[in-house]
């Protein structure tokens, strides 16, 4: 049987090399994602911006050591997300000046990255490329963003994490929903598939649930939709299908202020997933075969996306950093180690400790803390032709030696060397000595400061739980 290679590194360090950031840089070329890559290529590194108050986004320096590589390789990076819907009442990113205030508060700006960062789908999340997929399962067609579309290469960066309608997100949703205009999300979140009863492609509605003009989020809910779709007055709220178009707003609106008026039904998140692994295809099918990468950082895995505007505790401890030329391997390596690691204690506001019977260590965690499977992207990957999920995981471990410790450094030689070059000049430490300090043979002894026992005061305090979930392990 075929399989797909997949190199991974882990998040331990203990010295120089082991850094994670020289850990990608390494898996890029093991990877050979350097081939990906001709002289002059202009070359599109897909992240996700993360939302406006989002805190568990990737690090800056985590993009602009694949950026540095990319430019290693003589290509023209640029690094990029598109613009998306209004998934809620205060989404940051839905057209393109905001999307660029929010990347700039992640830190992800043309000075940070060293290269471009742009709005893959223009201002308006319009500028797009219409792709057929003749093997979708769902989707016959993707709209493209089309700087992505009309870029010659793409390392395919993404943040590994839960999502709240893919269940998890990774290197299929960083494209799969990441890659797409915003008429292309619509497209992708199955606007208007099905009928308004179906509950499918619209929101699901229960407005006996509703308080009407008595709810105190009910402003907040009318103005949460672009189309105006819906009303509320105080008999509850009133819906108008023609207008929506299925951009979640007002179903995670409602759910984020702890109401049920407005929600998905299970059946729907399948589904969604199907049709971005369809559309993930789509972006594909935009470039020559063997001009695209596969990157993730499995690192502060929140059970929700970055585009959720907050993050809780992880699902499961740092994991590393993956590669591969195959999207369905990758995902599929990294569901498989986030399920293989053991959770984090008290992570993913403790959904894991609530299993009844208690979490098992291989428990598929997305499904329990999103209440789907994830693997329904995988299969439906395999289906319309993405990838394998068959794959070899490959371990890395980098050398430890001078050569390799010098070889990601800011400078190749020690920049120890700067300052002993600058001593030769004027040697301004030692102008200062001798120090002030207490004689020596009059210093007091540590043993008059050492603290006193706080074991008492500490059980008082509420991170106590989370310590005794850990001593349970």
């Amino acid at each position: 049987m075929k399989k797909e290679k997949v190199w991974f590194a882990d998040a331990h360090a203990a010295n120089w090399v082991e850094s994670l950031v020289p850990k990608a840089k390494d898996l890029f070329y093991e990877a050979k994602l350097n081939e990906c890559i001709e002289k002059g290529d202009s070359v599109a590194i897909k992240i996700h911006f993360g939302e406006w108050n989002r805190t568990r986004c990737l690090r800056p320096e985590l993009v602009a050591a694949i950026v540095e590589e990319v430019k290693a390789c003589s290509g023209r990076p640029f690094v990029c997300d598109t613009t998306t819907l209004t998934y809620h009442a205060y989404s940051s990113r839905f057209i393109g000046n905001l999307a660029l205030e929010t990347a700039a508060r992640h830190g992800f700006t043309e000075g940070a990255m060293g290269c471009p960062v742009v709005v893959a789908d223009g201002f308006s999340g319009d500028d797009d490329v219409r792709v057929e997929v003749p093997t979708g399962v769902i989707l016959k067609e993707a709209y493209v963003a089309a700087a992505i579309a009309h870029a010659d290469a793409m390392i395919n960066l993404a943040h590994a994490k839960g999502h709240p309608v893919a269940s998890f997100g990774g290197c299929i949703k960083n494209i799969g929903i990441g890659g797409q205009s915003k008429r292309g999300k619509y497209h992708e979140h199955l606007a208007h598939w099905g009928t308004p009863e179906d509950f499918i492609g619209w929101p699901a509605r229960y407005p006996e649930k509703c308080l009407g003009l008595d709810c105190p989020f009910h402003n907040l809910c009318e103005d949460s939709c672009p189309r105006g779709a819906f009303h509320i007055d105080e008999k509850g709220h009133h819906f108008d299908a023609e207008k929506c178009w299925l951009c979640y707003s007002c179903q995670i609106t409602c759910m984020f202020t702890g109401h049920e008026c407005l929600v998905f039904i299970p059946d729907y998140f399948p589904y969604a997933q199907i049709a971005m692994s369809d559309a993930a295809k789509g972006v594909m099918l935009t470039f020559e075969p063997g001009k695209v990468g596969h990157m993730a950082y499995c690192i502060d895995i929140d059970p929700n996306c970055d585009c959720i505007p907050w993050a809780t505790l992880p699902v499961a401890p740092d994991i590393g950093v993956f590669a591969s030329k195959d999207p369905v391997a990758i995902d599929t390596a990294i569901l498989d180690m986030i399920d293989a690691a053991p959770a984090y204690p008290g992570g993913a506001n403790k959904a894991l400790e609530s299993v009844e019977g208690g979490y098992k260590q291989g428990q598929d965690k997305f499904a329990i803390t999103q209440g789907t499977s994830p693997r329904y992207q995988l299969t439906a990957g395999v289906k319309n032709g993405l990838g394998i999920m068959e794959y070899e995981l490959i371990t890395y471990k980098p050398p430890y030696n001078e050569e390799h410790i010098a070889k990601w450094q800011i400078r190749p030689t020690p920049t120890t060397l700067i300052q002993r070059e600058m001593w030769k000049k004027r040697d301004f430490v030692l102008e200062a000595v001798p120090y002030k300090k207490v004689p020596f043979e009059e210093k007091p002894s540590h043993e008059d400061f050492k603290p006193g026992d706080r074991t008492e005061y500490l059980k008082k305090l509420p991170v106590k739980e989370w310590a005794d979930a850990v001593g349970k392990d």
